[in-house]
C-alpha cells in the first residue's frame, strides 16, 4: 500500500486486513470522531475478536453507537497492547508501522511459522489506532483542526506546570492551558483507554530517533531526569526497543537510544504520563525518524525496523509481566482490585474478569505482590510471593480472596 495514504485509504487497508490476513481474529470499530467529524478507527486483533466490521450509525445516534462498541471490545481476561500513531498530523510514519504490525502478527500466526505471533493471537488482544489526528494529517499540520497539540492536551497528571515556565513550554510546541478544554480527539483516547485499560502502549512520533519514557514533566520545568515509580521497567522496555532496532541504540545524541522525557525536554499534558497514572498503562513514546515525512524509498526500511523492535517490546511487556486472576471464594473474578508488584511501582487494577498484568523487569529474586480489594468489596487483602520473574514468561499467579 502507498505510504501516508489518505484517511479513507488507510481505513480501507484496516478493513482489508480484517477481511483478509486477520479474518476471524479481528474487527474494525469506530472509537470516536475528530473535531471535524472524521471517524477514528481501531483494529482489534486477538482470538476472541469477531471478524465483523462495526461502526456507529450514520444518524444522530452515532455517538451512542460508538459507545456501544466498547461493550464488545473483547480484551477482558487477556493481555492488552495498544499501538497509537499520528497524534501529530505531520508525523505520519506510524500510520504505516501500526498497520504493518497487525499484518505481520496475523500472517505469522496463520502460517504457524511465527511462535510469537501465534502466542499474541492466542493470549493477547492488540489495538491498532493508526491515526488519532486525521484532520491534522489532511492539513499536514502538527495540531488538530483547531490548532491544538494533542500531546499537550491531556489533563496534567503528576505535575502542575511551574509558574514562569509558560515561555519555555510554549517554545516546545504547546501553550500552558492548552488542555483547559479537552479536544474531541483527546477525550476519545481517554474514554477508550479508561474502558480498555491496556497493559502497555507504543505511541509513534517523528523528529528524532529515540525511545522516550516517563516522566515527561517535572516540578521545576527544567531539563532534568524525572524518574517515575516504575523507572527501572520503563528503562528496560525502552532499551529493549532501542537495541532491537538496527541503529537506535547507537545514537550520538541519546545514550543507548533511550531518554527520560523530562531529561530531554519537559512537557505537560502528554499522553504517556496520563496513561501511566490513570489507566496503569506503561506507555513509551517512540520517535521513529529524524525526518518528519521520510521519502517513499526510505519508508519500507523504516517500517520494517520499527515493526521488529515493536514486537520485541510487546513480547517483553506482555509475556514478561506478572499476571493472573483475582477471584472470590466462589471462583468469580473480582474487578477493581489494586495489585502492586514489588515495593516501588504504581499499582494496576484488575479488569471485569478479575485479570491483571503488570510489565516488570526480569529478576531471579523473590518479589512480593500486594493485592488490595476495593473498600466496598468484603474480601480480605492479601500478599503473594513470586519466586522469580522470567524474561519470556514473567510470573503467573492466581489468587483467591477470603471473605471478610
Amino acid at each position: 500500500a502507498m505510504p501516508y495514504a489518505s484517511n479513507d485509504e488507510l481505513y480501507a487497508s484496516l478493513d482489508a486486513l480484517a477481511r483478509g490476513a486477520c479474518a476471524g481474529v479481528s474487527r474494525v470499530a469506530s472509537i470516536g470522531a475528530s473535531a471535524k467529524g472524521v471517524d477514528v478507527r481501531a483494529l482489534e486483533v486477538g482470538s476472541t475478536s469477531s471478524s465483523t466490521t462495526a461502526r456507529g450509525d450514520d444518524d444522530e445516534n452515532a455517538e451512542d453507537g460508538r459507545h456501544d462498541l466498547y461493550a464488545s471490545f473483547s480484551g477482558a481476561g487477556r493481555l492488552r497492547f495498544g499501538f497509537v500513531a499520528n497524534m501529530h498530523g505531520d508525523e505520519p510514519s506510524g500510520r504505516v508501522i501500526t498497520v504493518e504490525v497487525a499484518r505481520r502478527v496475523c500472517e505469522g500466526a496463520k502460517t504457524g511459522g511465527d511462535a510469537l505471533a501465534k502466542r499474541l493471537i492466542d493470549e493477547a488482544t492488540l489495538y491498532i489506532i493508526p491515526t488519532v489526528n486525521p484532520d491534522g494529517f489532511t492539513m499536514h499540520a502538527r495540531g488538530n483542526s483547531r490548532g491544538v497539540d494533542l500531546n499537550r492536551n491531556f489533563p496534567y497528571t503528576q505535575f502542575t506546570p511551574p509558574r514562569g515556565a509558560s515561555g519555555s513550554v510554549k517554545a516546545l510546541g504547546g501553550k500552558l492551558g492548552d488542555n483547559a478544554v479537552t479536544e474531541p480527539e483527546t477525550a476519545m483516547i481517554m474514554r477508550f483507554s479508561e474502558r480498555v485499560r491496556m497493559t502497555a502502549v507504543l505511541n509513534y512520533h517523528e523528529g528524532a530517533l529515540v525511545a522516550n519514557y516517563p516522566w515527561d514533566g517535572n516540578e521545576r520545568g527544567e531539563n532534568t531526569y524525572s524518574s517515575a515509580p516504575d523507572d527501572e521497567t520503563f528503562k528496560y522496555l525502552a532499551s529493549t526497543y532501542a537495541t532491537s532496532h538496527p541503529v537506535m541504540s547507537k545514537s550520538q545524541e541519546f545514550k543507548g537510544g533511550i531518554t527520560n522525557g523530562a531529561a530531554w525536554y519537559p512537557l505537560w499534558g502528554g499522553m504517556q504520563d496520563w496513561h501511566y497514572v490513570n489507566t496503569g498503562t506503561m506507555d513509551l513514546t517512540i520517535e521513529v525518524d529524524d525526518a518528519k515525512w521520510p521519502q517513499d524509498d526510505k519508508i519500507d526500511k523504516i517500517v520494517d525496523d520499527h515493526v521488529k523492535a515493536s514486537l520485541e517490546v510487546v513480547a517483553k511487556a506482555l509475556f514478561g509481566s506478572v499476571r493472573g486472576f483475582v477471584r472470590d471464594e466462589n471462583g468469580v473474578g473480582v474487578a477493581g482490585v489494586s495489585v502492586n508488584v514489588g515495593d516501588k511501582g504504581l499499582p494496576v487494577l484488575t479488569d471485569s474478569a478479575g485479570f491483571f498484568a503488570k510489565p516488570s523487569t526480569p529478576t531471579s529474586r523473590q518479589v512480593t505482590v500486594h493485592i488490595t480489594p476495593p473498600n466496598d468489596v468484603y474480601l480480605y487483602p492479601t500478599t503473594h510471593v513470586v519466586e522469580a520473574i522470567d524474561e519470556t514468561n514473567g510470573a503467573t499467579i492466581d489468587v483467591s480472596l477470603a471473605p471478610r
